[in-house]
């Protein structure tokens, strides 16, 4: 088990950011100084499948990162290292490759007025990739950071977050909800973000238990990244709230046992999940930790029958997880589809618990006892800008939901 939090954060960072740049330099060569960036990743405490139908999500930014660094292409090529691969093109297009989210930062910022001439960029990651654990996200994101200090530009936070978007469902084509981004520009080390993905608002609650933390294991099965799986779950959600004539799932209530049989165990999933989070909310301010064991419980149970994103082999890890003493709850974390499972353990347990999912997980399939961290609005200030009220919460506000 791979402990975080251990060693000062931005150390790691900066060693992360120093092998993004050595991968330019032996498989390129040299050249001109790279600029660098670092974004992390983000798990899900409660509210999973919600956030595209304006659901509730209790998430935070964690300390895995990936990181980038950038420099001037001399013969105008466009190039991604990473691991020893290489991709290149004439231009910023899409080739269902690793070079596609890098390519679609740069397209994105266009839309900005940041405007990139040719590029290498060299890429080393501490996020696992395909594990629910919003690699791509932190991909585009700190792709987008890194170009933005090469260029001498700045963006706001919110426009961080769109230029992201613009580049996963417009220019890559992943009809992914807001949270991915979300989390990893506004999280902060410590706390629990809260968002209300029908408004936008954004709330903070610290963690209340020093003694308990979030062990992610991975389960060596690669999740739906392309969203061929997520799309069709996506639809179901969206034409449930239709049929019951909602903006989102936070007006459903219990009227999903009005909807037809084939919109039912979807629409019974969003409006329940988002519950899930109001009420999670309520235990991380009480401090009610076997609570939100439950919680986590339920998550996955809904996220298993009603929104049908598990798999046998999350299921047993979570069930194993559950049976080891000092665990409250565990659940999938991410889309699903394969990924990873999130267990809520007491510290001294996390050997004990992380032995018992490995021991179920594929073979090399790792786990980490991870920590809330800093998004990018925290840490890249030098290229994103905060201003709005949202942007400096930092604790939650009663009455975020109805709790």
């Amino acid at each position: 088990m791979r402990r975080h939090g251990s060693r000062s954060e931005r150390g790691a960072t900066s060693e992360l950011e120093g092998a993004a740049a050595g991968e330019l330099e032996a498989d390129l060569g040299p050249g001109v100084a790279a600029a660098c960036a670092s974004a992390p990743g983000r798990i899900t405490l409660v509210g999973e499948h919600v956030d595209y139908v304006g659901g509730r999500v209790a998430c935070a930014a964690i300390d895995l990162t990936l990181a980038v660094a950038v420099r001037p292409s001399a013969d105008r090529r466009w190039r991604v290292v990473s691991d020893g691969e290489r991709v290149e093109r004439d231009a910023p297009s899409m080739a269902g490759d690793i070079g596609d989210r890098v390519f679609a930062a740069a397209s994105a910022l266009a839309r900005f007025g940041v405007l990139l001439l040719p590029l290498e960029i060299g890429v080393a990651s501490g996020v696992p990739r395909a594990a629910g654990l919003s690699s791509s996200a932190a991909l585009m994101t700190a792709s987008l950071v890194a170009m933005l200090r090469l260029a001498g530009a700045r963006l706001g936070a919110d426009d961080l977050v769109a230029a992201a978007l613009i580049g996963e469902r417009e220019i890559v084509g992943v009809p992914c909800g807001d949270l991915d981004p979300l989390a990893i520009v506004h999280g902060r080390a410590g706390a629990v973000l809260l968002l209300d993905c029908s408004t936008g608002f954004r709330a903070m609650v610290p963690w209340p238990w020093p003694e308990v933390g979030l062990l992610v294991a991975s389960s060596g099965e690669q999740h739906d990244v392309q969203g061929a799986r997520y799309r069709a779950r996506r639809g179901l959600a969206e034409r449930a709230c239709a049929a019951l004539g909602v903006a989102g799932c936070q007006e459903i209530g219990e009227r999903w046992g009005e909807l037809p049989a084939e919109l039912r165990a979807a629409g019974r999933h969003i409006a329940s999940e988002t519950r899930r989070t109001d009420a999670a909310v309520a235990v991380l301010e009480s401090g009610d930790v076997e609570r939100l064991g439950i919680l986590m419980n339920e998550s996955h149970e809904s996220l298993r029958t009603d929104c049908g994103v598990s798999t046998s082999r999350l299921d047993e890890m979570t069930a194993a997880a559950r049976r080891v003493p000092g665990c409250y709850g565990a659940r999938l974390v991410g889309a699903g589809f394969g990924g990873s499972a999130m267990a809520l353990v007491e510290r001294r347990a996390a050997a004990g618990c992380a032995a018992a999912m490995a021991g179920i997980s594929r073979p090399g399939a790792g786990t980490w006892l991870v920590e809330p961290s800093g998004g990018l609005a925290v840490t890249a200030p030098d290229v994103v800008t905060v201003g709005t009220e949202h942007d400096h919460d930092t604790t939650v506000r009663r009455g975020f939901g109805s709790v």
